[in-house]
Order: C-alpha cells, then sequence, then structure tokens
C-alpha cells in the first residue's frame, strides 16, 4: 500500500486461487527432463525443464479435447474412465494460463528399486 495515498480510495487486490486439479512431478535424468501427469498417466522428455512443461501442458490439453471427441470410447475404457471428471474441469480452461492455475508442479527424483528381494543379492 502506498503510505501517501489515501486508505479510503486505494482498491484492494482480490486474489483468486482454484483448487489444485492435476499434479505434474519434473524429474531431471542424464541431462534430460521428464514430466508426468500422475492423474492422467501422460509423460514427456525434453531436454530442459521449461520445453518439458511446456510439452506436458500441450499434452494435458490434446489428452483433453482427444477424450472429449472420443467420450464414448474412454468413458468404458477401464483405464481411462475415471479421467472423465478432470477433463471436463481441464474443458473448462480458455487459456493456457487457466490451465496452469489448476495444476501443482513438484520435482522429484527417480529411485530404482528391485521388484524382488532376491533379485538384490543374485544381481538381476
Amino acid at each position: 500500500m502506498n503510505r501517501y495515498a489515501n486508505p479510503s480510495t486505494e482498491a484492494t487486490p482480490t486474489y483468486v486461487l482454484k483448487p489444485p486439479l492435476l499434479n505434474v512431478v519434473l524429474f531431471s535424468e542424464d541431462q534430460r527432463v521428464l514430466a508426468q501427469c500422475i492423474e492422467l498417466d501422460l509423460i514427456t522428455e525434453m531436454d530442459s525443464t521449461e520445453a518439458a512443461l511446456k510439452a506436458i501442458v500441450e499434452m494435458i490439453r490434446e489428452y483433453a479435447e482427444d477424450y472429449r471427441e472420443r467420450e464414448e470410447l474412454f468413458a468404458h475404457s477401464p483405464n481411462r474412465a475415471h479421467h472423465k471428471p478432470y477433463v471436463d474441469e481441464l474443458l473448462r480452461c480458455n487459456t493456457e494460463q487457466e490451465l496452469l492455475e489448476r495444476l501443482v508442479i513438484r520435482y522429484g527424483s527417480i529411485q530404482l528399486q528391485s521388484i524382488s528381494p532376491g533379485a538384490a543379492q543374485t544381481g538381476v
């Protein structure tokens, strides 16, 4: 607030935060960056964080549009039917900024584990 401004005439900003809809995790490995949208099971791999984030946002938008066009197919698919509420919300986003406002972006690391206890001992 400007200390010289009249408090009764100065506008107070209102911040609007929509609830997060999707989680995007960025992983760096071997000079490449993976971006994964957990809820929609989408993943991209690019040379930089910025490129990976841009690619995953584009992929999310394209997936939502594709889902809408082929909803009969996806709505009855066991691995895609649960995406419908996400897609409906995504399609309400008119701009890339609106879509970005619905994402939680986190940074992670990839850690590989053996599938079975015996695999670690045998080197498999």
